[in-house]
Parts: C-alpha cells; sequence; structure tokens
C-alpha cells in the first residue's frame, strides 16, 4: 500500500473550488521552455514526453502559487495536486506508472526544495479503489459547481437534480463506507445542498429532493471515532480521581490500626517520649516546692518580690503613656473627621 494513503483528506466543496479555480488559471500561464526540464529526471514514455514536462511545470506551477505551508495545508492543496496527477496518469497515459514515478522524481529534484517541502510525502500513486471514489465525490462538486453557477443566471435544477443523483450513487455503490474522512465530507456536502435556496424552498420542483440520505454505517463508525478519542482522556481522569482516595484510605486505616493496637511499635514510638516528659515535670515541680523552705530560697523569694514592685512602676508608666496617646488619636481621629466633611463639600 502506497505511503500516505491513510492520511488522505477530501477536499471539501469549497476546497475543492479553490483548488479547481487555482488550477484552471496556471495550466494557461506556463511560459517555461521543455528543453529547461532537468536531465536528471528521466522519462520513459518517450512518445508523451512533452506533455508530461509541461505537467510538471502545472504541478510546480501550482504548488508555488502557495507561499506558506500553512496556506497550503488549509486549501488541502497537496492531496488535491495529487489526486490530478494520478487522474492524468490513468486518462492521458494508460495508466502507466511510470509516467506517476516522473511526477515524483520532478518533485523531490534539488532545484524544487520549496515544492518538495509542502507536498513531497503527499505524491503518490493511489489504490484504484480509493482513487475512483474521491474521483465520485469530486464529480457531485462539480455538478454543484454548474447548478450554481451565476454566469448562467437562474440555477440550473438540471444540474441540481444530477448532483443529487450522483451523491446517492455513491451510497449505493459503497454500503459499507468505514472511512471516516470521506463520511465527514459526505456530511459536509449533504448540509450545504440542503441549505441552498433552490433546495430548501423546493424551487427546482419535485424532481429534486429537498434531502440527502446519509449512510448509517457512517453514523457508526463517527460514533466509534469519537468513543475511541475520549476513552483514554475519561481512564486517565478516573485514574488521578482514585490515586488520592486511595492514600486517603490507606492512610486512616494505618491510623485506625495504630489506635487499636497497643504494641504496635509505631504506637510505642510515639506514646513514650510523651510520658517521660510527663515524669520530668513532676519530678521539677516537687523539687522547687521543696526548695523555697532553704534560705536561698528565701533569697530568691525576696528578690522576686523586688522585681514586682519594679514591674508595677514600668506598668503604670505604661499607662499613662498609653492614656496620653488615646487622647491624641481621639482628637486626630475627630480632625479627620471634620477634613472628610470639607472634603465632600
Amino acid at each position: 500500500m502506497e505511503e500516505g494513503y491513510h492520511n488522505q483528506r477530501y477536499d471539501s466543496y469549497e476546497q475543492y473550488s479553490y483548488n479547481a479555480a487555482m488550477y484552471d488559471m496556471i495550466q494557461r500561464a506556463i511560459t517555461e521552455s521543455v528543453h529547461s526540464f532537468p536531465d536528471d529526471v528521466i522519462i520513459k514514455n518517450e512518445e508523451n514526453r512533452d506533455f508530461i514536462v509541461m505537467d510538471c511545470f502545472r504541478l510546480k506551477k501550482y504548488l508555488m502559487n502557495f507561499n506558506k505551508k500553512e496556506e497550503c495545508q488549509k486549501k488541502n492543496c497537496c492531496q488535491y495536486i495529487n489526486y490530478l496527477l494520478n487522474l492524468f496518469v490513468r486518462d492521458n497515459y494508460s495508466s502507466d506508472s511510470s509516467v506517476f514515478g516522473v511526477y515524483k522524481s520532478y518533485i523531490n529534484h534539488v532545484s524544487n526544495d520549496y515544492i518538495k517541502s509542502l507536498c513531497a510525502s503527499e505524491i503518490n500513486y493511489m489504490e484504484q479503489d480509493k482513487y475512483e471514489q474521491i474521483k465520485k465525490l469530486y464529480n457531485v462538486y462539480e455538478l454543484y459547481k454548474y447548478f450554481i453557477n451565476k454566469n448562467s443566471g437562474t440555477p440550473s435544477c438540471y444540474y441540481a437534480k444530477s448532483c443529487a443523483q450522483a451523491y446517492e450513487k455513491i451510497l449505493t455503490t459503497n454500503t459499507n463506507i468505514e472511512d471516516t474522512k470521506f463520511c465527514k465530507a459526505l456530511k459536509n456536502f449533504k448540509i450545504l445542498f440542503e441549505k441552498n435556496e433552490h433546495i430548501s424552498e423546493n424551487k427546482c420542483g419535485t424532481n429534486v429532493p429537498s434531502s440527502l440520505s446519509y449512510p448509517d454505517t457512517c453514523n457508526k463508525v463517527q460514533e466509534e471515532s469519537i468513543q475511541t478519542a475520549l476513552s483514554p482522556h475519561q481512564q486517565t481522569t478516573k485514574l488521578e480521581i482514585q490515586k488520592p482516595e486511595t492514600f486517603l484510605t490507606a492512610q486512616g486505616e494505618e491510623t485506625i490500626e495504630n489506635k487499636q493496637d497497643p504494641t504496635n511499635p509505631k504506637s510505642l514510638g510515639a506514646v513514650l517520649p510523651i510520658t517521660l516528659f510527663s515524669s520530668g515535670i513532676g519530678a521539677l515541680f516537687v523539687l522547687l516546692s521543696l526548695y523555697k523552705y532553704s534560705p536561698l530560697g528565701h533569697w530568691l523569694q525576696h528578690r522576686i518580690q523586688s522585681f514586682k514592685g519594679i514591674s508595677k512602676n514600668i506598668d503604670g508608666e505604661d499607662y499613662e503613656m498609653q492614656q496620653h496617646i488615646y487622647e491624641y488619636d481621639k482628637e486626630n481621629s475627630e480632625y479627620n473627621g471634620y477634613n472628610i466633611s470639607y472634603n465632600s463639600l
């Protein structure tokens, strides 16, 4: 299976219209001579050499119109040009895969660094079933483009009918669609078609359906895709919520165990220092109570009473100072009250 097969993205109708208009514009503006084609890019199909060379020049001209990779990605330009190259090989060169090899060699040439960095990894020869699927989708886009063509004045209901039939044919010939990206392309076009004024208001009559079908398999595939995308996140969230609970439960069990088992080493290690400390404090109180009846105890008692007298004097002075501060603060607050009243006037 070719590289990039699983990375296939399908143009929306808007992307397809933009890319098709861009290519139509540049294909008539090629000024390079076939003689300027790199000699080291070998073309085996000599009969169609000039046509193949011009395909390569158009490939480069088209991609050079996208100044930034982000712009190209937004328009899905690489996938569009890859589809066109596959179309050329099948329609113009009888499915000669060597011609597609020329396209790949040219885009990877040293003289084409920019377009190589832009799209080289997405230029691949498609499997036939994938190619046919894209071709049918883009044919629906073409018919819708004719339907809404403003140059024709009133939209042609003939093209609307043909467009709806081509869309429904995709569903009847692909009864088991499992490609989520293709389902998305179908869904987007269904919405676009049904929102058109001539369709929604039945201006084309009963010959054109006002709604298009949508396969049940697409609904199933998209639901599975959403569930697959959400499951890892949900599992991670669930684990993150459970971790703290597990920790708290384990911690709680350990605490209960320590309380219930007095022989537990952890429990003894916590109780023993507390017991020793309590015994020491009790002994100290006994010694102090006996010590005060000794001569040294009488001397210490006298010194303590003297210290208390000094403390009372200091406390009295502190009280007077606090009274002065209180009176000052009271006057100050009254002054501030006047200031507030003045400012408010």
